[in-house]
């Protein structure tokens, strides 16, 4: 059964210290050209957390009483069907915050999180939130990443109730080649670091279903897997895949 960290057990935790010292912290687009005293007192009371030493870091419903910044690896967010299946609505990457409205209005939380076994995490309490509300260039940050999230919710939510698999996973790899694909004279080779059950959760599809839509695209010509990437022999046709819309069966 999975369980979160207990507020004992980070508690005994030291605070960050090195890799995720100062020169990491400032290295982040988030805390970028901040007050020093701020990145120290981040560095003082934030706590480290890494995922192959616990994979949930918060249940849907519980109270929102800390923030996690990603320094490596990724959170997902999901949620759980009646059925117990997982859904992933979002994803956290190196240099987001984690559960960052608790900066701006006490709450709940509104999914699950849990992390990639890769994942490194500083994770700051409530006692500890005033200094970085009273910076005015961090909260306006943190304000606009509240706005991407919201963005990318409602491109999951538009996806997932309008288009069929075969286009949700189109959708999803040409968002993925906008952000990391590299091109090659035989296509788009894109870092593939999820494995088919993850990216059905992101797709809210069962894994057998995209494991045949992938092999038929494979035999189609359209992309070729391989074990760390996946080659998109055809960009212009995935495009025009991403744009057939019809209710999801």
């Amino acid at each position: 059964m999975r369980k979160t960290m207990s507020n004992h057990a980070i508690a005994s935790i030291p605070p960050a210290t090195q890799p995720d010292g100062m020169q990491q912290l400032s290295a982040l687009p988030l805390l970028q050209g901040l007050p020093q005293p701020l990145l120290l007192h981040l560095q003082k009371h934030a706590l480290p957390l890494q995922g192959r030493q616990q994979k949930l870091l918060f249940w849907k419903g519980e109270p929102a009483s800390f923030i996690a910044l990603v320094t490596q690896g990724v959170v997902h967010h999901t949620l759980d069907e009646p059925d117990g299946k997982e859904v992933i609505i979002d994803r956290s990457q190196r240099g987001e915050l984690v559960g960052e409205s608790a900066l701006l209005q006490t709450g709940s939380r509104s999914s699950n999180a849990l992390l990639s076994a890769d994942a490194r995490l500083l994770l700051l309490h409530q006692p500890h939130f005033a200094l970085l509300q009273q910076e005015p260039v961090f909260m306006a940050r943190v304000q606009a990443q509240l706005c991407l999230r919201l963005q990318r919710l409602s491109n999951f939510v538009e996806t997932v109730c309008l288009y069929r698999l075969e286009a949700r996973l189109a959708r999803h790899l040409l968002a993925e080649m906008a952000l990391k694909g590299q091109a090659g004279p035989d296509g788009i080779w894109l870092p593939m670091q999820c494995n088919q059950s993850t990216l059905a959760a992101m797709l809210n599809a069962s894994r057998p279903r995209l494991n045949a839509q992938l092999k038929e695209w494979q035999r189609s010509g359209l992309i070729q897997p391989s074990r760390r990437a996946l080659q998109i022999k055809d960009p212009e046709r995935l495009r025009r895949i991403a744009q057939q819309s019809g209710a999801p069966p």
